[in-house]
């Protein structure tokens, strides 16, 4: 069946208003960034949507008016694509990238219009390069830049990629076209091709955009599991999780393992003194400061109230030790201006302990650091304290 332009850009007009609308409905259920980029993304479909149906009804009405409305309706709409993928990363965004490059565009196609006595190639050209690079922008966005890419992302920058290279091919078509009119759409393969691939795209490219957004909707609610709600490091259930994976992993392959709790000093005191929300600020500074000081491939918790757990790979009792007067001394130095706005002193005390032969389960190392805490308290507190250990050694490999 040979279907001519016009019809299929009407069929892409209202495939084009039901899934924006649906994506609309359907963007309510999302966190705040995720339901701003479905917006956008649905609003993208809306300008695609009045572009096709504009462009479908130019014929025998002002071209000069219709054609330029049409594109850069068309192009603020693959705009907004691009954007919603940003908002999806929640990466920065300028808000008017859509109207700016819409209107550019469509300005651009009516000074080309009456340049060329209303000749529709040049305006072909114009509008094909445009797409093509903004669909090979959006591809890069989601096949490149992505965080944690699932197939969802590799579908919808190979259908970019493709609707990219048909526009390209819309292109050199047009660059081979003899003069165009520009008050009716061109009805030739190529363009029947470009619009079906376009149809595919609206249709497709919506339902990956949704498993996408419902990816990032998964992670997010992995992080609220998995994270403290006031300090955003880990939670105590995910901490006792990954050291537990550590300290199988420690024993399996004699590697080193330490375990290090830090406790604010007479925090009770900050909170009578100067109020809980200031000792919530506290909390935060101080979990900050230690996120700043570790490696990433330790792992900081809250283990409840002003109390931490870190988890140390990879490391020895002496190495452990000097991260954590580190640690102490970090603390007592860059919360010294907070606490002088209430005119108190905030520091903490360290418990450490390094993973020895007579531990069998992470449990153990969190008493015994736990008991170097309390030594630590019972000293003076603003110290360290490590738990006498048996050293673990690698167990020897045969040769």
């Amino acid at each position: 069946m040979n279907l001519d332009t016009t019809f299929i850009a009407q069929v892409i007009t209202i495939i084009g208003f039901v899934v924006g609308l649906s994506v609309f409905v359907a963007s309510g259920r999302y966190p705040p960034h995720i339901r701003r980029s479905l917006r956008d993304y649905s609003y993208g479909k809306f300008l695609l949507a009045a572009a096709f149906l504009v462009a479908g009804l130019r014929a025998g009405r002002m071209p000069e008016l219709f054609v330029p409305l049409a594109n850069g309706l068309g192009i603020a709409g693959l705009i907004l694509n691009y954007t919603s993928v940003r908002h999806l990363q929640q990466r920065p965004v300028w808000p008017y990238w859509p109207a700016f490059g819409g209107a550019a565009v469509a300005l651009s196609c009516l000074v080309a219009l009456l340049a060329g006595g209303n000749n529709l190639t040049p305006v072909r050209i114009l509008s094909s390069l445009v797409a093509a690079g903004a669909l090979a922008v959006i591809a890069f966005e989601v096949l490149v830049r992505y965080r944690d890419r699932g197939i969802p992302h590799y579908v919808t920058g190979i259908m970019s990629l493709a609707l990219a290279g048909a526009y390209l091919v819309r292109m050199v078509a047009a660059l081979l076209h003899d003069a165009l009119p520009a008050d009716q759409m061109v009805d030739d393969r190529v363009e029947r091709i470009t619009l079906v691939l376009s149809f595919l795209g609206t249709v497709i490219g919506a339902i990956n955009y949704v498993l996408m957004a419902s990816d990032e909707f998964n992670r997010e609610l992995t992080k609220l599991a998995h994270t403290d709600g006031l300090t955003g490091v880990l939670n105590r259930r995910r901490l006792f999780e990954l050291g537990e994976i550590e300290f199988r992993r420690a024993r399996r392959y004699g590697r080193a393992l330490t375990v290090l709790i830090l406790d604010i000093d007479r925090f009770k005191s900050i909170n009578d003194r100067a109020g809980h929300p200031f000792g919530d600020r506290v909390i935060q500074a101080v979990a900050d400061c230690c996120a700043g000081q570790i490696r990433h491939e330790d792992s900081i918790g809250r283990m409840g109230g002003e109390e931490f757990a870190l988890l140390l790979p990879e490391t020895g009792a002496e190495a452990g030790a000097l991260l954590a007067e580190r640690l102490r001394a970090a603390i007592e130095r860059e919360l010294g201006p907070l606490g002088a706005e209430r005119g108190i002193v905030v520091t903490c005390s360290v418990g450490g302990v390094a993973l020895s032969a007579g531990d069998h389960q992470f449990s153990d190392l969190i008493a015994q650091a736990d008991a170097a805490l309390y030594d630590a308290k019972n000293s003076g507190r603003n110290r360290v304290c490590f738990a006498a250990t048996t050293l673990w050694r690698p167990a020897a490999v045969p040769a």
